[in-house]
């Protein structure tokens, strides 16, 4: 009996041995266990704890205002933000959805129908209901009382005048935090303008709560930089306001007003028809309107060109004011046959009487003296097949490859602006350059650019070349004042102002390629002042008006009352004895 006891005691103890042997390798492999998770690899388990619990957010900086200025330097918005109510709705804890729904809708002007939708989602906690709530108007509500109705704060771009100044401003569009600059201003200046995002750190709970205890900011955010404009926002009301008449007075398809300071390159004004509103670009289908056509698109523009062919001849020598050629009222090049815009012969006629009457011949009989290889040089000299570089984006070139053939109708038709294709700014530069004693300006827009901090970049006016000798630009310059004196312009004169200026109807080309539209015409004016000291410069375009063929009818008038109010805006002193 002793024997068994003993061999059962042997055996208990050995069963003993094994179990705090098992429990003893179970501690040391737990231990080993927390010795790598705290010791070995903490660093690696406190990153996934963080990823669990941790949050990291971006801070939204602020978009720089668009501003423009008055003739005191004062500036005005153009481009700001605004803060505006989100309304929110918790489906799941509003019992009467039906009635909650038609009050929302009765209020905030909303489908019910979709509101109750929306309202309808049982256990949903969040559904955005209405954005841009004034804030007046959501508090007002809120006094209300509904449960499951919030608001919140969302910050959005507003543009305070419209479609005042669309095409240069542009817009901005995605959601929240992560909106980008669309054409215009917006899109050139995106960088500058929306700033640097911050980082924000913290711990969440098991909610998804961000805790106060432990937030700290990595990175804060950068405000964007404001962009103040050249544009002087009183110029650019009335530009605005004289184009959208002549497009409607006579039914133009699209039309454009440019007015800049010869001297600078500075752009006072830029409007375009149609116009497009940026607080709803979302509304428009045809994306072509956002398109600037001051800088994006090319026209044949016709008479307005005779000018340049003129500063050649003068600059060379080939022609004087007073040198004279016989009008037959045609020339004959091949079987291509060039006549007057009115079919008339003038014959003998003085280069001052080529601009006043607009002669087709004459700029063909000019553009023989000066020769191919001049006329094609000074075209590129006062910048057309060229970018300008005017800080706008989306900036076409024109097209002179007509030009590359080397035929004589080719380069007939060009010395009065048919046949080459050039952009408004082109045209408003170039012809800038006769006013500015043959020196061409680049053009700009941007004149400073402010951070957050209060630091400015000022943009100084950038000079490209000289073109024509000033002797040569004041020639042209008195050849031009006589063509509104004495020719079909005479209505665009300012009473006691030396007006220079030149107007031009020019011919559609067809799409196919193959000649020109009977029907429609480009109008198009340019025209500076004073003449022999000009403060600013003025480009205005119609395209396609309905009820009168000639440029000279149309624009004339509508560049009289933009220069006279520019003229006594700008307390401009009378040049004329």
């Amino acid at each position: 009996m002793k024997e068994v006891k003993k061999s059962f005691d042997k055996v208990f103890e050995r069963r003993i041995r094994a179990v705090l042997l098992f429990f003893l390798v179970a501690c040391a492999v737990l231990v080993g266990r927390l010795f790598i998770m705290q010791v070995v690899r903490h660093s690696q388990y406190t990153n996934l704890a963080i990823k669990q619990h941790g949050l990291t957010e971006e801070l939204s900086s602020e978009r720089g205002m668009i501003l423009a200025v008055d003739k005191d330097g004062a500036e005005v918005p153009l481009a700001l933000n605004k803060t505006y109510k989100v309304l929110v709705a918790s489906p799941k804890t509003i019992k009467h959805p039906e009635e909650t729904a038609s009050l929302l809708a009765s209020v905030f002007s909303l489908n019910q129908a979709d509101v109750l939708a929306r309202l309808s989602k049982a256990g949903d906690p969040y559904e955005i209901i209405a954005r841009r709530i004034e804030s007046q108007a959501a508090e007002e509500f809120l006094q209300r009382g509904i449960e499951g109705i919030s608001f919140e704060d969302e910050m959005r771009r507003v543009y305070p005048n419209g479609t005042m100044a669309s095409h240069l401003l542009g817009f901005v569009s995605g959601a929240t935090g992560g909106e980008s600059g669309q054409y215009g201003i917006e899109r050139f200046f995106e960088n500058e303008l929306s700033g640097a995002v911050g980082l924000l750190s913290g711990m969440k709970d098991a909610s998804g709560f961000l805790l106060a205890l432990g937030r700290r900011v990595i990175h804060p955010p950068e405000n964007g930089s404001s962009v103040t404009l050249t544009i002087d926002y009183s110029v650019q009301r009335k530009a605005e306001d004289v184009l959208a008449a002549a497009v409607s007075k006579w039914g133009a398809s699209s039309g454009l007003v440019i007015v800049l300071d010869p001297k600078t390159g500075r752009i006072l004004a830029e409007a375009s028809r149609p116009a497009f509103d940026p607080n709803a670009f979302s509304g428009e289908k045809d994306f072509s309107i956002f398109l600037n056509p001051a800088v994006e698109a090319s026209y044949e523009l016709g008479s307005v060109m005779k000018p340049i062919t003129m500063a050649a001849a003068l600059e060379e020598k080939k022609v004087t004011p007073d040198s004279t050629y016989n009008d037959t009222g045609e020339v004959r090049i091949g079987s291509f046959t060039i006549r007057n815009f009115d079919g008339n012969a003038y014959h003998t006629q003085t280069m001052t009487q080529v601009l006043e009457k607009s002669l087709n011949t004459g700029l063909v009989h000019v553009a023989r003296l000066l020769g191919k290889a001049k006329q094609e040089e000074y075209f590129g000299r006062f910048g057309f097949g060229d970018k300008t570089g005017i800080d706008l984006p989306g900036e076409v070139a024109g097209d002179l490859s007509n030009l590359e053939h080397g035929r004589d109708s080719d380069f007939a038709t060009a010395s009065f602006g048919q046949g080459i294709a050039v952009t408004p700014i082109q045209l408003a530069a170039a012809t800038a350059a006769i006013a500015n004693k043959g020196v061409l300006m680049k053009p700009y827009v941007v004149e400073k650019i402010r951070d957050d901090s209060g630091n400015e970049t000022m943009r100084s006016p950038e000079t490209v070349r000289s073109v024509i000798s000033p002797e040569t630009a004041e020639t042209l310059t008195k050849m031009l004042v006589s063509v509104v004196k004495n020719g079909y312009e005479d209505r665009a004169g300012v009473k006691g102002y030396l007006i220079a200026g030149k107007t031009g109807t020019a011919q559609i080309p067809r799409r196919d390629g193959k000649g020109y539209m009977e029907d429609g015409a480009i109008h198009t004016f340019v025209g500076y002042a004073p003449a022999f000291d000009p403060k600013f410069l003025i480009l205005i375009q119609l395209n396609e008006p309905k009820g009168n063929r000639f440029a000279a009818n149309t624009l004339t008038p509508v560049f009289h009352d933009l220069a006279e109010f520019i003229l006594h805006y700008y307390e401009v002193p009378p040049d004329e004895k």
